[in-house]
């Protein structure tokens, strides 16, 4: 009998941290059956990437990382910005501390599936990214982090191959975990590079692309559509997701309207097909900021119109 995890993950979190299991029945109510399957990949590939002890150190990363986002948006509430607003600062505090990015990963690993509101779009990354993806899909992946998104579409599509760029050595070595103990290593490259940097992308070479939560951490936004359009091949699509009025640590460019992102993605060459804006059921009381991701369906314009 195939062991089930999700049983093991909610028995600890409700027995560790039970004010967190709120948040959690949030996330099943959404698609009990779906949210299922999806947290029993997610998983799998975790206790084979670190063994049994991986889902009491995910869950409480990702108890920590709640808390740390929950206290970064109080404090935006109060001062009506973000706390950072240069990479320079971020990566000071944040990105060069090793030991601090292994844990934030494997934290957001987990909100992937255990917010509701990215149990919203991880649904419609299936049905209305993966589903549409030629089988034999050239995928390109920027900022890869975790690795859990890309694993997913090699596992959903074991014709494709899947490059990855990072700036984040971190990143890197735990997206490159997350493939191996998915089985999709062999279809999977990651480099560590700045993907913003035109010089060194090649032009035209993706069916498919995946960028997850990286335009909120950008000090120019704008470049990351531009390059989206340098990378998708004429008609083919891409997943895009951002963060709005979010505050976190590595966020510094505020988006406050979603209307931001899909002008971004018009001036660049990018037709919007879909688009989904999800927000907390729950938020800080007498909020005046709705934390909201937002993601979009993309595909690369061939003329003025198209």
């Amino acid at each position: 009998m195939t062991r089930q995890l999700l049983p093991e993950l909610l028995e600890y979190i409700a027995d560790r941290h039970p004010r967190s299991m709120r948040g959690v029945e949030e996330a099943i109510r959404v698609s009990p059956e779906r949210f299922t399957e999806i947290a029993e990949m997610f998983l799998g590939w975790l206790v084979k990437a670190l063994g049994d002890d991986g889902i009491p150190l995910a869950a409480d990363a990702f108890v920590q990382l709640s808390t740390d986002i929950n206290l970064a948006q109080a404090r935006y509430e109060v001062d009506g910005s973000y706390q950072n607003k240069s990479f320079a600062e971020v990566y000071a505090n944040h990105y060069s501390q090793i030991d601090t990015m292994n844990e934030y990963l494997w934290g957001i690993y987990f909100t992937h599936f255990l917010w509701a509101h990215h149990t919203e779009i991880n649904l419609l990354y299936a049905d209305a990214f993966l589903a549409k993806l030629p089988a034999a899909s050239q995928i390109v992946e920027i900022a890869p982090g975790h690795g859990g998104w890309g694993a997913w579409a090699l596992y959903r599509l074991p014709q494709a191959r899947l490059q990855g760029f990072d700036i984040s050595p971190s990143a890197i070595q735990i997206a490159s975990t997350v493939t191996r103990a998915a089985g999709v290593a062999d279809r999977a490259t990651y480099t560590e590079q700045d993907a913003l940097d035109f010089t060194q992308m090649p032009q035209g070479i993706a069916d498919g692309l995946i960028c997850s939560f990286l335009v909120e951490h950008l000090e120019r936004p704008e470049k990351l559509f531009a390059v989206v359009s340098h990378l998708l091949k004429p008609r083919a699509i891409g997943f895009i997701t951002g963060a709005l009025t979010a505050a976190q640590v590595d966020h510094i460019y505020e988006f406050r309207h979603e209307s931001e992102l899909v002008k971004m993605c018009e001036d660049h060459g990018l037709r919007v097909v879909q688009t989904l804006s999800v927000g907390p059921a729950r938020t800080l009381p007498k909020a005046r900021f709705l934390p909201r991701s937002m993601a979009l369906i993309v595909q690369k314009r061939t003329g003025e119109f198209f």
